[in-house]
């Protein structure tokens, strides 16, 4: 377990790590408060890893459970502070936004949370990333920044999820736009139905999630 900090409300923001290599796949989970399927996932991916060491040996693998604890607890899509975590990272395209449920904070990195999140990316440099939210059931899909098109297929071939480039709207100061978009890091938001259960997302996305880990990391990576 690797200690990120604390969220704006105190809550811990840990971070599990699998495997000793670089450059590991980073998982996150629940930077949205109020699609605790995420990091339901995100928890069921750490349980498997645990139980199957082989599988992650040469194929290292960190996972962030709960990037928005105080949202989760409250059910809600801000953070303690009222700002939109995923809307809080440093990419060319944040702007200040007005105070609603996309707020994206006074500056970027305003936030602990999103600290955190910059942190891990700055010190593991993973080769690739994997954040998982939630969207109406007929806009699931597994969205792509960066170069991380061909993963977002395999994914597709496994959760029967469309790959999109886009997701139809703006996101400005996402962790997309800057780790993928501004970085290079190939990235996947998986946006999971809304209407399903923590066990059913798993059921569904278990296979897409467990080729990705399985993928030996390049031997360089663009995001570093």
């Amino acid at each position: 377990m690797v200690d990120l900090g604390l969220s704006a409300q105190g809550r811990p923001l840990t971070m599990y790590v699998f495997g000793d290599g670089e450059r590991p796949l980073l998982v996150i989970g629940g930077i949205h408060g109020n699609e605790p399927t995420g990091a339901e996932l995100s928890e069921k991916l750490i349980d498997y890893l645990r139980a199957n060491s082989p599988m992650w040996r040469d194929h290292p693998v960190a996972v962030l459970p709960r990037a928005n604890p105080d949202g989760l607890a409250a059910c809600t899509r801000v953070n303690g502070r009222g700002v939109d975590v995923n809307r809080n990272f440093p990419a060319k395209n944040w702007r200040k936004t007005p105070r609603n449920d996309a707020y994206g904070g006074p500056s970027p990195l305003s936030e602990t949370e999103s600290k955190a999140i910059a942190t891990a990316v700055d010190t593991l440099h993973p080769w690739a990333i994997i954040s998982i939210h939630s969207i109406s059931t007929n806009e699931a899909c597994n969205n792509y920044d960066g170069p991380a098109e061909d993963l977002a297929r395999r994914m597709s071939a496994l959760n029967g999820y469309p790959a999109k480039g886009s997701i139809g709207y703006p996101t400005p100061g996402s962790m997309g736009s800057w780790a993928g978009g501004d970085r290079g890091i190939p990235m996947v938001t998986l946006e999971l139905p809304r209407n399903l259960s923590g066990q059913k997302c798993w059921e569904t996305n278990r296979q897409a999630l467990l080729t990705i880990v399985e993928i030996r990391p390049p031997p360089t990576s663009l995001g570093k």
